[in-house]
């Protein structure tokens, strides 16, 4: 073939110029040289400019290029999550049977052609043997998709590779479908065709679930708090539930609930405790038969008591409606005492106190025992804010707004670097960066940095780690992911980056077509204490809604009441108490890590760390685990208890018996496998479609290998070495020996 290396004009225009010179040389003989001679000469002459314009027109060979030795891997992942237990494949079959048997299919008819290795998948894979299927039942906790892909992939096979995902398609796992894209995208990378086949269909089924809208509460001395449980019915044709309160082994309430239209029910409860301490109680649905599964219908709440309120400093740089609102929902808290400074004009500070006193003597039985006290003064600077009796002690939360500098010189930041480690306050940013030049120790605190940018809009989604803390009460119309997509539009003009590694993300921001999702409410524990850095202005709209959207007005008092009430219990050591031990959640899943941090008042008389004793679940004799140190705190640290295994559990620091050294946690394995049962081949077929493969209709190893080789067809090209004649070494020998010869003939005939 030819490539030339100048334009075919070009070409023809040079190659007449040559013919032309060579007819006007040639036409006339010289009398010196004979015929013959001169004949040869320009014989020799035409045929080296005739090669250079062959060159010119740059003549190339193709030599077919032969495939590597050895068979394409054929990869086939069967799912044995637990959904794959459903028998709706005709005749009773499971799906993971049908699955089975078409791998088995697979292995055996194509392994002449393939080299075919079958990997398992539920939560990770698993490479078996195909005679080892048969004995495998489909018990999977999670599917895992994203996963499954991932790790059935080779990096590095020239002779080619393809996937078959054999599943009900119904991925559950962390990330939704945009992970499992995500691995697609790498298949497609790889040159790694996934054919799909699903299995399943609608499958119905048939349970209660019982979820607490809050699995934990704050609440005064004999005080009640309201312990609401959400019962949702599927498929089953009974009108009511009864809802068991327990506490200590012993029930202390139950309610009939009857179910609604859209198969919710509401049963609330208020409990109360005369003494302070931490309290587990037992709320419990009565089985009815036909149940799919009965460990969703027990959960744990702990109700804290306390004896005092919690105590809430609130700084704010300007006058902002977010600062105004947020001032009106905490002072509507008759469990929190709030000072809040604000800054009005360049030396003049507004500052609000609302605390609780007893009320006179004499009070009729009506009248409250405590009465609320609004003080106002106006200030010419800020007070020293740690002075006073208990400096920041005397405070268990300190919100910041924007332009908080003024308040945060470099004696006062020591002070409450001092107050989370070592007293487990907690520091909350509530609109993001708390100043537009943040200093090297308060940025040591912050859990996210930040960088310029231009105002821009976003609205908020839960992280799994936030829907696992409740904030917000699911309801009847909203689950809580759906409760902040109805919101308004929240902004920033300063864009967090990646956060810290010690930091926990709990929302995020929806993300755009071409945009990452940003961390929208992020925390960090320092010390004994936390913090906790909430994206975006604009919120004080979400207490503000319009009448079409009343139904979520509930949303914004419900997030600041929950935070000032997880931050709360999760605060230092109160006075005259040397230890306690908390729990960082009331419920863990079975595949995540089970932690907790122990606390211990610091006196420098103390030579050893107590341990922490586990008992309960399926553990036949007491585990004991030994703290280790949480970071710079001498007196905060952390309780490692790793992995279990489904239960109820209990923990205790030994040699101390007091109710601060004891938690209480639930562990449980995901329900979604045994609950959401519906197969999904619309993200089946996605995979195919975007991977560049096709979904397997039939399921026939046949089917299977023509699908194959048409993707090879249409995707791969004959691999070819291209050998250009001007690269030849004899090409230009030739060339030049023509001319030198003519050249020599020339002059020995006396015409040079």
């Amino acid at each position: 073939m030819f490539q030339p290396l100048i334009p075919i004009p070009l070409w023809a225009l040079l190659a007449l110029g040559c013919l032309a010179i060579s007819v006007w040389y040639g036409w006339r003989r010289p009398g010196a040289v004979t015929r013959n001679r001169w004949i040869t000469i320009l014989a020799l002459t035409s045929f080296g400019t005739l090669c250079t314009l062959i060159i010119l027109l740059n003549p190339t060979w193709l030599e077919r290029v032969l495939p590597p030795g050895g068979k394409p891997l054929l990869t086939i992942l069967v799912d044995t999550s637990a959904s794959m237990a459903t028998p709706d494949m005709g005749a009773d079959n499971t799906r993971f049977a049908s699955a089975r048997e078409t791998a088995t299919a697979f292995s055996k008819d194509l392994a002449y052609r393939y080299e075919v290795r079958i990997l398992t998948f539920a939560e990770s894979t698993k490479s078996v043997a195909p005679a080892a299927l048969s004995a495998m039942r489909p018990d999977g906790s999670t599917t895992d998709l994203a996963v499954a892909i991932t790790e059935s992939l080779d990096q590095a096979r020239p002779q080619g590779q393809a996937v078959v995902l054999l599943s009900d398609g119904n991925h559950n796992a962390e990330g939704q479908p945009a992970r499992v894209l995500d691995a697609v995208r790498l298949a497609r990378g790889l040159d790694a065709p996934i054919y799909t086949k699903t299995f399943g269909g609608p499958a119905e089924v048939n349970d209660l679930d019982l979820q607490l809208q809050s699995q934990r509460e704050l609440a005064f001395l004999g005080q009640k708090a309201p312990l609401i449980a959400s019962v949702r019915k599927l498929g089953l044709g009974v009108p009511t539930a009864t809802v068991i309160l327990s506490t200590e082994g012993k029930e202390v309430a139950r309610k009939s609930v009857t179910f609604d239209q859209k198969d919710f029910a509401e049963a609330r409860f208020d409990v109360q405790q005369p003494k302070r301490g931490l309290y587990r109680y037992e709320a419990r649905l009565e089985s009815v038969p036909g149940e799919a599964i009965l460990v969703n219908n027990t959960e744990t709440f702990l109700l804290q008591v306390v004896d005092q309120p919690i105590h809430v400093l609130l700084l704010e740089g300007k006058p902002y409606w977010d600062g105004k609102f947020l001032v009106r929902t905490l002072t509507s808290d008759s469990s929190i005492e709030l000072e809040s400074v604000v800054k009005l004009t360049e030396g003049r500070f507004f500052r609000r106190s609302l605390h609780r006193s007893p009320a006179k003597p004499g009070n009729s039985p009506a009248e409250p025992d405590v009465v609320r006290q609004d003080e106002w003064k106006v200030l010419d600077k800020p007070e020293d804010l740690a002075a006073g009796r208990g400096g920041f002690g005397r405070y268990q939360i300190i919100v910041l707004g924007r332009d908080s500098d003024v308040f945060l010189d470099e004696a006062t930041m020591g002070n409450i670097k001092r107050w989370i480690a070592q007293e487990g306050g907690a520091l909350v940013c509530y609109r993001g960066a708390p100043s537009s030049r943040i200093s090297q120790p308060l940025a040591q605190l912050l859990p996210v940095r930040w960088s310029q940018g231009r105002e821009s809009r976003f609205r908020v989604q839960l992280t799994e780690r936030g829907q696992d803390l409740r904030w917000l009460p699911s309801s009847r119309e909203n689950t809580q992911r759906e409760a902040f997509a109805k919101l308004a539009t929240l902004a920033h003009n300063q864009q967090p980056q990646e956060p810290k590694p010690l930091a926990v993300v709990l929302a995020t921001s929806t993300p755009a077509a071409s945009q990452e999702p940003i961390p929208v409410v992020t925390y960090q524990p320092y010390g004994s204490g936390r913090v906790v850095v909430i994206e975006g202005a604009g919120m004080w709209r979400w207490a503000f809604l319009p009448p079409e959207s009343r139904q979520d007005e509930d949303v914004y008092g419900g997030l600041w009441h929950s935070l000032m009430r997880w931050l709360a219990t999760g605060s230092g050591l109160p006075p005259g108490q040397e230890i306690a031990l908390r729990v960082d959640k009331v419920g863990f899943h079975t595949t995540e890590p089970v932690t907790a941090t122990l606390l211990l008042r610091d006196d420098g008389t103390r030579r050893e760390i107590p341990a922490v004793e586990l008992t309960g679940g399926a553990q036949k004799t007491p585990k004991t685990v030994t703290p280790v140190p949480g970071g710079d705190d001498p007196g905060a640290f952390r309780v490692l208890f790793g992995s279990l295994p489904e239960g109820q559990y209990q923990a205790r620091v030994v040699g101390h018996d007091e109710s601060a050294a004891q938690v209480a946690f639930d562990v449980r394995g995901s329900v979604e496998e045994q609950l959401n049962l519906a197969a999904r081949p619309d993200l089946m077929s996605r995979i195919a479609q975007e991977s560049g493969a096709t979904v397997l209709t039939s399921g026939t190893p046949e089917e299977l290998t023509n699908q194959m080789q048409d993707y090879q067809t249409r995707s791969r090209t004959e691999r070819v070495t291209r050998y250009p004649a001007w690269d030849r070494w004899w090409v230009l020998v030739t060339i030049l020996a023509a001319w030198g010869v003519a050249w020599k003939l020339r002059r020995s005939s006396g015409l040079v």
